[in-house]
């Protein structure tokens, strides 16, 4: 095996991130916080050092030292970790300074329009141009890199757009300075009018560029201090699968988390939070959902990652501990398996960039997907290159509105030179769609659908039996280019009460999925939200145009006919090895999680893998056989995950 050129690149990493409370450092024991993470499993971890508090003894002015440093000191801690071979990560906090720097230095924080400043619990917000954040930030990070040999460093809450623990959102900074920086860059005046501001977008991007350069001069300075620090948004990604009291997890959370990161690619901490909410962070989500999202980082090229209140030692609500602990001790038994793996996935599915919270269209096919056993990768828009569609059948545009003429392009060379992509929603700009002239985007329909006709039956014989397909709120009406082929037809408004008058009268000539040649690939056009609709509603009418599309008009091959839909399946692959897994979802319940029901006689068909043989990891007896060009997999039973190798 050759050395990585870093220590994090192929590193068998299993993240736990004990986020200390201050009074954490008054009664810290190193010896017992190295004793147990090592039991547990980990081989990294995280602990507070830096920022709002200052875990140790600091000589910056404008750094608050922990009243509580009364127990074993960070560079004890630091020194007894590496002594076991644990990698450390720093965690920093500069978003916000105590309240006495504030008083100090008013000029140093954050401003909302009206001027009043963001104080949670005596920590105020700062200001990114601020002197804390372009100056005094730099002075911390050069103390705390001499001074403590830390292995990687995590900046939380760096973002331009703030928001309140309660779940207030402020918006950037909105301070005289950045006011008065914004209208020296651009000459406009900053909007004060929040989010509906037409200017808001502009002004997000302004201090959002300013943050970024700011991160790159501290990026810069790290790196001088300690070549080999790790630092996040550089040289790993760390992200969460987290919930909050009135947003629930999403089943597939932890699998999009790391796959749109690029978990195949790089290193991506998805941190599975422990905790329900951010004011609940004593207690413990359940146990099953923790236990799958671990299952979903691994099967997905991600890193284990478990975040708690806290040490393992005080952390009363042990519920979910083992259920987590068991799919590290998995990994640490199979941890060379798992190095150098990469995406065996046809299918990417491309996600819009920007602030979107969600994006309903994008998650609809993500669950479409998964749900037909379809190994995916996912690629942000604005990350979006010809390296990422290299090896890949099949690209995916859900609401991505009008594309940058360049990305455009790109995905017009990719149907050019033989692949094919599908755009729903809203998604236009592309010549391989066949769009000769776009007309009225139809809103606030109620009862519009479209209808499976004779002769659409061969290309959707999963609709034959629900021939009627309700498309939600919005369709996009056009004008398609000679040859284009166009299935369905569009059944406009019509009465839906009292049941009397529900009929319809009219179909009209519209198409609700189009496919235009383009070079020796193809468009497939849906101009609805079919994604959207399916994730909002999640019937299986919708679910059967979309797979339609995907394996008919597509002809991607069916991996698992008969799999429950409630099972994930991932392909990977190295050095002649092709590693499938599968994560058992089915103990998703609505919003409740339980152990998953077993899964019996799974049959896997893999075309392109005749003459491999095949064995299971986790406790599946696995038989296969090769039949024409496919390899053929039984096996008994799925329990909460299975690996199985092919070779």
């Amino acid at each position: 095996m050759s050395e990585s050129k870093h220590w994090w690149e192929g590193y068998p990493w299993r993240m736990i991130q004990t986020n200390f409370r201050e009074t954490d450092m008054a009664d810290l024991d190193a010896k017992r916080y190295v004793r147990d993470v090592k039991d547990f499993g980990a081989t990294v971890v995280m602990v507070n050092a830096a920022g709002i508090i200052a875990s140790y003894d600091t000589q910056v002015p404008c750094h608050t030292k922990s009243e509580y440093l009364t127990g074993d000191s960070l560079r004890t801690l630091l020194d007894e970790c590496h002594r076991a071979g644990l990698r450390v990560i720093a965690r920093t906090d500069f978003s916000k300074v105590r309240y006495p720097l504030y008083e100090a230095h008013p000029d140093w924080v954050f401003r909302t329009a009206q001027g009043e400043i963001v104080n949670c619990n005596g920590d105020v917000q700062v200001c990114p141009g601020g002197g804390y954040a372009q100056e005094g930030v730099n002075d911390i990070l050069r103390e705390l890199i001499t001074r403590f040999p830390f292995d990687g460093i995590f900046f939380n809450m760096s973002g331009a757009f703030v928001t309140g623990y309660g779940g207030e959102r402020y918006g950037p900074c909105l301070c005289e300075r950045c006011r008065s920086d914004y209208k020296e860059a651009t000459g406009q005046d900053a909007p004060t009018g929040g989010m509906r501001d037409p200017g808001f977008m502009k002004y997000l991007g302004f201090q959002t560029r300013r943050i970024q350069a700011s991160k790159m001069k501290q990026y810069r300075l790290m790196k001088e201090l300690n070549p080999e620090l790790a630092v996040n948004g550089f040289d790993y990604t760390r992200t969460e699968c987290n919930t909050d009291i009135g947003r629930g997890p999403w089943v597939y959370g932890a699998s999009s988390n790391v796959r749109q990161n690029g978990g195949w690619e790089r290193t991506v901490d998805d941190a599975s939070v422990d905790f329900m909410s951010f004011r609940y962070r004593d207690s413990s989500v359940s146990p099953a959902l923790m236990a799958m999202r671990q299952w979903q980082n691994l099967a997905n090229g991600g890193k284990l990652s478990l975040y708690l209140m806290g040490r393992l030692d005080n952390h009363r609500d042990v519920s979910a501990l083992a259920p987590t602990k068991r799919v590290f001790q998995f990994h640490r038994e199979h941890e060379e398996l798992f190095r150098g793996l990469t995406s065996a996935a046809q299918v990417v599915v491309i996600r819009k960039g920007g602030m979107a919270l969600n994006a309903p269209e994008t998650d609809g096919w993500v669950q479409a997907l998964t749900e037909s056993h379809i190994p995916f990768d996912e690629v942000k828009l604005p990350d979006l290159t010809a390296e990422k569609l290299q090896n890949k059948r099949v690209a995916i545009l859900g609401g991505a509105g009008r594309l940058p003429e360049a990305l455009g392009t790109l995905l017009d060379g990719f149907a050019q030179a033989g692949g094919t992509v599908i755009a729903s929603g809203d998604t236009t700009g592309l010549s391989c769609l066949g769009i000769k002239t776009l007309g009225e985007r139809k809103t606030g329909l109620m009862s519009s659908a479209f209808e499976v006709r004779e002769e659409d039956e061969a290309a959707f014989p999963r609709c034959v039996e629900a021939p009627i397909l309700p498309i939600g709120p919005e369709l996009q009406m056009a004008e398609f280019e000679e040859g284009t082929q166009r299935y369905l037809r569009f059944i406009p408004e019509h009465p839906y009460g009292p049941p009397e008058r529900c009929y319809y009268t009219e179909v009209t000539d519209h198409p609700g999925v189009t496919v235009h040649q383009h070079g020796t690939g193809r468009g497939v056009y849906i101009p609805w939200g079919v994604g959207a609709f399916y994730f909002n509603q999640g019937w299986q009418n919708t679910l059967n145009v979309m797979r339609d599309v995907l394996f008919s008009l597509c002809a991607l091959p069916e991996l698992a006919p008969g799999l429950s839909p409630m099972v994930e399946l991932t392909l990977a692959k190295k050095d002649g090895l092709v590693l499938a897994q599968l994560v058992n979802t089915s103990g998703c319940f609505a919003n409740r999680w339980f152990p998953p029901l077993p899964v019996r006689d799974i049959r896997l068909e893999l075309p392109e893998l005749t003459g491999k043989t095949a064995r299971a990891l986790n406790g599946g007896k696995v038989k296969c056989e090769s039949k024409e060009d496919k390899l053929i997999i039984s096996m008994d039973v799925l329990n909460e995950y299975e690996a199985i190798i092919m070779e």
